[in-house]
């Protein structure tokens, strides 16, 4: 099967003074005088020598223009002549990638760079998710559901100190929710609210301690393992575990 490499452009000028480009290869052969060395009924295909990104392809060879050093034009048996913009040409055949997957060398490989980074965010989007779980708090024998959300817990730090600085041992109208999630106001002592922040800090650091653990771990996978990785399940083991 042909194939033909630009190696060098060249801009020539007609005796009428029109100019146009001429396309050679490595060997000084000029592409128009090549063209018909393809066959008639071979699909032609043209992509770039080191991506492998398919730019064109078509049953015409004077369809294709392969005006850059780098464009390849390669004839295959194949009838797919259809537009897509993810396909490469890798080995003699038109692929595209997969997920995790892209060109090295002429070859398809996994990206485990890629692979990684998308597990390093989902790690960290657990990691925000666990340090804001609700958690169940016991006031006066009553169990109530807090939302463990950043604005609470500074609020609560907040309200803790203002209440040593005004020598206050309460504070009155402590948002809280039911399991039945209706809310409930509540009046807290001190210690309820340090309580409530032990839990807070805890959580925070628990959720901080597993995204690191295992964020760490994630260079020292296998290529299957990685893609394999089932970053909630491995985020919840390691949340228990802390």
């Amino acid at each position: 099967m042909k194939k033909f490499i630009v190696d060098r452009i060249e801009i020539k000028e007609t005796e009428t003074g029109q100019k146009y480009i001429d396309i050679y290869d490595a060997n000084n052969k000029n592409w128009y005088e090549e063209q018909k060395d393809f066959k008639a009924g071979t699909l032609k295909v043209m992509y770039n020598k080191d991506t492998r990104l398919v730019l064109s392809k078509n049953k015409d060879i004077s369809m294709l223009a392969p005006t850059m050093v780098g464009d390849v034009v390669e004839e295959i048996e194949s009838d797919d002549i259809f537009i897509n913009p993810y396909q490469h040409f890798v080995d003699g055949k038109l692929v595209e990638l997969q997920t995790y997957e892209k060109i090295e060398n002429g070859k398809v490989v996994f990206n485990r760079e890629k692979r990684i980074e998308e597990l390093k965010k989902k790690l960290y989007d657990l990691r925000i998710e666990y340090s804001e779980h609700p958690f169940e708090v016991e006031i006066d024998g009553q169990k109530y559901l807090q939302n463990n959300r950043d604005l609470d817990q500074s609020n609560l730090t907040r309200i803790v100190v203002m209440c040593q600085a005004l020598k206050k041992t309460t504070f009155e109208n402590w948002k809280f929710y039911t399991k039945e999630n209706s809310e409930k106001y509540v009046n807290l002592t001190i210690q309820d609210m340090m309580k409530m922040a032990n839990i807070m800090q805890e959580q925070t650091t628990k959720s901080m301690a597993a995204e690191t653990f295992l964020t760490h771990r994630l260079e020292n996978l296998t290529d299957e393992e990685l893609k394999k990785y089932n970053a909630k399940e491995e985020y919840e083991k390691a949340y228990k575990n802390m």
